[in-house]
C-alpha cells in the first residue's frame, strides 16, 4: 500500500512481484557476503593453492549451500483495494508423500490448487 499525497488516500500497489519455488539466502548472509568478497580478492586463508594453481576450499558442513535453501510453502494474496478487500492463501501440503499437493484456503473453503497457476494467481500486475 502507498499514500497518494494529492488526495491523502491509501492506494493499493498492484505491481507484479514474481518469485520462484526456492530461495537461496546465502548471498544475503554473512558467510555468503564473505565468500563473494574473498572471490573478488583471491584465495583466503581457508583456501590452499597447489602447484597446478587449483584451489581447494575447506568448507565446514555448516557452510553448505543447502543450509541456506528455502522452499516455498505458501502465498498470501490480497484481493480488493486499500480501503477494503479480502485475504486468502495458497498452502503447500507438508505431510510426507504429498509434497506436490497445494490447497487454496479462503475462509471456510479449502480446495485443491494447481501449483502451475501460482504465476497467474499470485504474481499480480500485468504479464509481459
Amino acid at each position: 500500500f502507498d499514500l497518494d499525497y494529492n488526495t491523502f488516500e491509501t492506494v493499493k500497489l498492484n505491481s507484479r512481484c514474481a518469485f520462484g519455488q526456492t530461495l537461496n539466502m546465502k548471498p544475503y548472509m554473512l558467510e555468503g557476503l564473505e565468500e563473494a568478497e574473498q572471490g573478488a580478492q583471491g584465495p583466503s586463508p581457508m583456501e590452499t593453492e597447489d602447484a597446478n594453481n587449483s584451489v581447494d576450499v575447506n568448507i565446514s558442513p555448516a557452510g553448505k549451500d543447502e543450509d541456506y535453501e528455502y522452499k516455498l510453502a505458501g502465498v498470501l494474496v490480497h484481493a480488493g483495494v486499500a480501503q477494503g478487500g479480502h485475504y486468502y492463501s495458497f498452502i503447500k501440503d507438508r505431510n510426507p508423500g504429498s509434497e506436490e499437493k497445494w490447497y487454496r484456503f479462503d475462509d471456510e473453503d479449502v480446495t485443491p490448487f494447481d501449483p502451475a497457476a501460482i504465476e497467474t494467481e499470485c504474481f499480480g500486475g500485468k504479464v509481459k
